[in-house]
């Protein structure tokens, strides 16, 4: 089973969503590029542009390190608005 893809659902495509928005919405209202993101973050540009376009999972730190750079809770990027 090593190395196998797990399917995503549907749930877990909406809150990958959810997540994409709120972070670029952040990203926005704070004049923030995706670079000067990442540097914040501890991340690439690359990996905030998939986080933003919903096409990756990420773990719980690196959610935290979105939500601190961002200057916002780990709610504020969950919620559904």
């Amino acid at each position: 089973m090593a190395g196998r893809k797990r399917k995503t659902t549907r749930r877990g495509l909406y809150v990958r969503r959810v997540l994409a928005r709120n972070v670029r919405r952040l990203r926005l209202a704070r004049k923030m590029n995706q670079e000067v993101l990442a540097d914040a973050a501890y991340l690439s540009q690359s990996q905030v542009s998939l986080i933003e376009s919903a096409q990756i999972n990420i773990r719980i730190d690196v959610l935290q390190r979105l939500a601190s750079a961002l200057g916002a809770r780990l709610a504020d990027l969950l919620a559904d608005s």
